[in-house]
């Protein structure tokens, strides 16, 4: 969304800073209509669309699906290999692998990516080269090399201080890193850790 706000309005948003607070609101169709359906019908937030994709499934769709259903059913319900390579939540960039298809749509699932075994392979993280591949990727102009390390030495605080929590996750820097450094699960690791922290000195 900062990137949304910066091309549409001109607008920057600070570091530790919201939307709102350059004048902004940023919502989604699906939030949009979630509340339309709430205000206009008194209708609750029961039903998301799923868009379900892939090479691993026969007949890819888009689905009124109900929360809860699980990632197994719908799957099914679109041909799709019950034994995939892969199985991803939300989308290819974004998305979290599911280790179950027990899984079950959330108000937040958007997606499901379902990979063949011959698309997946295991990489093992390598030390970092410093190439600056992931610097140049940045969207936030972050340094995604050096936050990767403090996040995997557990310096949370050190990462704060450079604007971690500032990460929106895009993959963009672990798609190109050479080292195949997992550096969106650190960020994700040391933003949870960081407001853990947070909400224990509340």
């Amino acid at each position: 969304e900062r990137q949304l706000i910066f091309a549409l309005a001109g607008r920057t948003v600070p570091a530790g800073a919201l939307p709102m607070d350059v004048g902004v609101l940023v919502q989604n169709v699906g939030t949009s209509f979630a509340a339309y359906e709430a205000i206009r019908f008194n209708r609750p937030l029961i039903e998301r669309v799923v868009c379900v994709s892939g090479r691993g499934v026969k007949t890819p769709k888009n689905l009124l699906v109900r929360i809860g259903t699980t990632f197994g059913d719908i799957i099914a319900f679109c041909g799709g290999e019950q034994d995939s390579g892969k199985v991803i939540g939300g989308g290819p960039m974004m998305g979290v692998a599911q280790y179950s298809l027990d899984a079950p749509v959330t108000k937040g699932t958007s997606g499901i990516v379902l990979l063949r075994q011959d698309e997946v392979a295991q990489f093992v993280g390598e030390a970092c080269i410093r190439c600056g591949r992931c610097v140049r990727a940045c969207p936030m102009q972050l340094s995604p090399s050096l936050l990767s390390v403090f996040a995997e030495r557990l310096h949370f605080d050190d990462a704060e201080r450079h604007h971690v929590l500032d990460c929106i996750e895009c993959g963009c820097c672990a798609y190109l890193c050479p080292s195949r450094r997992p550096m969106v699960h650190h960020f994700r690791r040391a933003k949870a850790e960081i407001r853990n922290k947070q909400a224990k000195a509340i």
